[in-house]
């Protein structure tokens, strides 16, 4: 797979595609804060073929380009996917997102209903807006009031505390800790130090970038849920409230699906899984 540096307003986002065209439209996976699009590698090969699959990596994560003075929340990430795929002449493709890029999925599939035939958000976090909805995990959410302090210090200190803080979202923790090492090396330089301050503030800063798109009847296509009782960011108490959100959010049908044996990390964890919900996904 050889992929490109796509300019999008004086920054650059690396993406590159899997598999071959067919029939049916392009997949794109999007993945969530602090990984990259290598999070993604397992779950490729098991994709439904007969689909073109964009992967890409987020401003300020993987190869892509710190983000400067470019928006790091939610509605930011989202707006730059949608401007990358006028970019890349793809004009409807389905979704998925983990994590944070499920939040800029559904943000992506309520603003461009038209573009986006089926949506489909795994362990999703930063989404809501209202009491009880999933927003920021407590793990990550405590490292935000030393922002100051982060700035100050030596890349490798943020680097080593977002590593701890992220480590309880993998099942087994040994995967984690090598998973995480590959994730956070982008983060351990000065332009990686304030990429992943300008995360963790955005991140703070998007509480309310998903509330219009989980308003009843606001997203157009076909949604499947993926959670994971066992995961640590996102509770089963703020699952099934999402779940029930969604149900008002998405007319044309939603599907809730357990993933078991897995914590927060699923396309890690369970691709297998991962594959088969996609090719569910696809036929509703």
């Amino acid at each position: 797979m050889r992929g490109e540096f796509v300019d999008l307003g004086g920054v650059r986002l690396y993406c590159y595609a899997f598999g071959e065209r067919g029939v049916g439209e392009p997949i794109v996976l999007i993945h969530g804060a602090f990984t990259s699009s290598h999070l993604w590698q397992d779950v490729l090969p098991r994709l439904p073929k007969g689909h073109r699959v964009l992967v890409f990596d987020l401003l300020g994560h993987g190869r892509s380009d710190p983000p400067g003075t470019h928006s790091m929340t939610v509605a930011g990430h989202a707006a730059r996917v949608a401007a990358l795929l006028d970019v890349l002449g793809v004009r409807r493709a389905s979704l998925v997102g983990h994590g944070m890029g499920a939040a800029i999925a559904t943000v992506v599939a309520h603003e461009h209903p038209e573009r986006v035939p089926h949506l489909m958000l795994v362990n999703p976090t930063v989404i809501g807006g209202q009491p009880g909805d999933v927003v920021l995990s407590r793990r990550v959410g405590r490292l935000v009031p030393f922002l100051p302090l982060w700035r100050r210090l030596s890349p490798g200190w943020l680097a080593s505390a977002l590593h701890a803080a992220l480590l309880p979202c993998y099942a087994h923790r040994d995967v984690g800790a090598r998973s995480l090492d590959l994730y956070l090396n982008s983060f351990r330089s000065r332009d990686g130090r304030h990429a992943a301050c300008a995360q963790l503030s955005a991140l703070a800063a998007s509480r309310h970038d998903t509330a219009a798109a989980l308003a009843p009847g606001a997203i157009a296509c076909p949604v499947l849920l993926a959670t994971s009782a066992a995961d640590p960011f996102v509770p089963t108490t703020r699952a099934i409230t999402l779940g029930d959100t969604l149900r008002l959010a998405a007319p044309n049908g939603i599907a809730l699906r357990e993933l078991p044996g897995v914590a927060h990390v699923a396309p890690e964890e369970s691709p297998d899984r991962l594959g088969a919900l996609v090719a569910e996904l696809l036929t509703r």
